[in-house]
């Protein structure tokens, strides 16, 4: 299969079966790219973190910078394409078709039942993240300046919670210059 072509099949995937939003598709996507052998789980965590810290969708942003690593700037549109056709495909289609049964049980059971679905991708992508961030190995080998960190970060988050997150952000930045 041709490389851009396998990009779009990919990442339009992904884009298919994941639920929830950007980081309930960390799952997915390191399954994909270790698979293919494009990236590791850990690469991708910066990629990750990269994601995070630009402007824009956190999933955009990793297909766009996966498809340029995997295959220059039309690997990155075509990562990109691909992970966006689904959404807009589908949000066409059920935005006519909600608006037509509001008040419909079926769809409030749908509806009910996919939150229990995609808080566990959340969280599934949440522990994964952090068993990467907070430890070298398995869980032997701590990394006690990154569970520093994150403490100041949650304390800040629940005690400040007027604090801009991207001043949050920039001083999680600062304070990762400064200590590692």
């Amino acid at each position: 299969m041709r490389p851009l072509f396998l990009l779009f099949i990919v990442f339009c995937k992904i884009g298919l079966f994941s639920f929830g939003g950007g980081l309930a598709m960390v799952p997915l996507f390191v399954v994909e790219f270790e698979h293919r052998g494009w990236m590791t789980a850990d690469q991708f965590f910066d990629v990750l973190t990269l994601a995070q810290v630009t402007p824009g969708a956190i999933a955009m942003n990793a297909a766009t910078y996966v498809g340029n690593d995997v295959h220059g700037v039309l690997g990155a549109v075509f990562a990109t394409m691909g992970l966006a056709s689904p959404s807009i495909v589908i949000v066409l289609i059920l935005a006519g078709v909600l608006k037509k049964y509001k008040e419909n049980r079926y769809k409030k059971a749908f509806l009910f039942g996919m939150k229990p679905i995609t808080l566990a991708l959340i969280l599934f992508a949440g522990w994964v993240i952090a068993k990467e961030t907070f430890f070298t190995t398995g869980f032997t080998s701590p990394h006690y300046s990154s569970l520093a960190l994150f403490g100041g970060c949650v304390v800040l988050l629940y005690f400040f919670p007027k604090i801009h997150p991207v001043a949050i952000l920039l001083l999680a930045s600062l304070a990762g210059l400064l200590f590692l």
